[in-house]
């Protein structure tokens, strides 16, 4: 069922059609660069959204705000999401969309639980590892965890790998005994 919800559905759809025409690098790029326009202008996205406002209205904004500036089939796609009233699950659906282009280039995605931030070098040296270790390339997003005292916990591919300096103690106790 869950192949089914709103962002795989749309973002399946978006990327089988950015696939087919060897957009998928460019649409997603555009994609990034519409998601800021609408964070960083929220009443926007408000207006995509408010009911009583008509479609064809909504498009012609869009048209206006995007037209030129991004690929003819993601403003295609806006106003499909605007007519089908689906414009509200626009980052779950980017979310989805950056997975499956991960994910055909072999690639993935992860988190990266630390105490503190890392710095890029580190974060790096530890994307490597991860890499080596899984059988392709990850991307980890470094996350804070204020559980943690020490190390670090990577969340990639449905895996968790427990670095963590209160499981190496607990290892540690485990081997003594």
């Amino acid at each position: 069922m869950d192949s089914l919800t709103v962002d795989n559905v749309y973002g399946r759809a978006l990327f089988d059609a950015a696939k087919e025409r060897g957009k998928t690098a460019l649409i997603g790029e555009e994609y990034k660069a519409v998601s800021r326009i609408f964070a960083d202008n929220p009443l926007l996205k408000k207006l995509l959204l408010i009911p009583t406002v008509s479609n064809p209205a909504k498009r012609d904004a869009v048209r206006k705000i995007f037209g030129g500036h991004i690929s003819e089939e993601l403003l295609n796609f806006i106003f499909i999401l605007i007519d089908k009233r689906r414009i509200g699950a626009w980052n779950d659906i980017g979310s989805f969309y950056e997975k499956l282009v991960l994910e055909h280039d072999g690639k993935t995605r992860g988190i990266l639980y630390s105490a503190l931030p890392l710095d890029e070098k580190r974060a790096k040296a530890i994307e490597a590892k991860t890499s080596n270790m899984i059988g392709k390339e990850v991307r980890l997003e470094n996350r804070i965890d204020s559980s943690l005292v020490g190390g670090f916990r990577i969340y990639t591919d449905g895996k968790l790998i427990d670095a963590s300096l209160k499981t190496r103690l607990n290892n540690m106790k485990k081997r003594i005994k």
